[in-house]
């Protein structure tokens, strides 16, 4: 009986690291990164997986979706599901119609740091190349990256400081400032010009 149980335990596939061998945004193919072991010592390649989901966080009917590229050799972890999948891959929820358990064509792949990789002890981060965005405990955020653009409407409510200079480019848009301006110590709305006559007329435009 013990070698039974040994035999059916040998078979079955519950959580093993693998690495990605190609992904297209919506499925993997996907090798176990250990490779099996018989009994008589030869060593089993592990067999290369097809159309494997990958887990990502998603929420609120896909609208909530974080992803991350997947490059080929990248790391990941299998599971292996308890009951057939085809039928749910293909978007039914039915009871399946194949009898098979915790086999490897129903895996799914989640993306996982391989141990020995370092990461941000005391900070939530997200990296990617040379951008990072950081969040620490106290709420903070930090955003280093070699450019940021936001193509999106923007509003500040808190103290805005730069400390590089600010370029404008807006074509035909202009920008609109509710109270004063300060440059260089002197005010937009309370400034004077020297060296002109009192009268009705106007002072000409800026550098005039």
């Amino acid at each position: 009986m013990n070698d039974l149980i040994a035999a059916a335990l040998a078979e079955m596939n519950i959580c093993l690291p693998g690495v990605i061998i190609a992904y297209d945004g919506t499925t993997a193919t996907v090798q176990s990164a250990l490779p099996k072991q018989l009994a008589n010592g030869e060593i089993l390649a592990a067999p290369q997986i097809v159309r494997v989901p990958v887990c990502w966080p998603i929420a609120d009917g896909g609208r909530a979706l974080v992803t991350v590229p997947l490059k080929p050799g990248d790391p990941v972890k299998l599971n292996f599901s308890q009951r057939s999948l085809e039928n749910w891959l293909s978007g039914s929820d039915q009871a399946p119609d194949d009898p098979r358990q915790f086999d490897l064509t129903d895996c799914f792949a989640s993306p996982v740091m391989r141990p020995g990789m370092s990461a941000d002890p005391d900070n939530v981060t997200v990296q990617y190349g040379a951008g990072t965005l950081k969040i620490a405990p106290s709420g903070d955020m930090t955003i280093t990256a070699p450019s940021l653009t936001i193509n999106a409407p923007t509003t500040v409510n808190g103290l805005l400081t730069y400390t590089e200079g600010m370029i404008g480019s807006g074509g035909e848009h202009t920008a609109s400032i509710t109270g004063d301006v300060i440059a260089n110590g002197v005010s937009l709305v309370g400034h004077t010009h020297n060296g002109v006559q009192p009268g009705s007329g106007n002072s000409g435009g800026p550098n005039t």
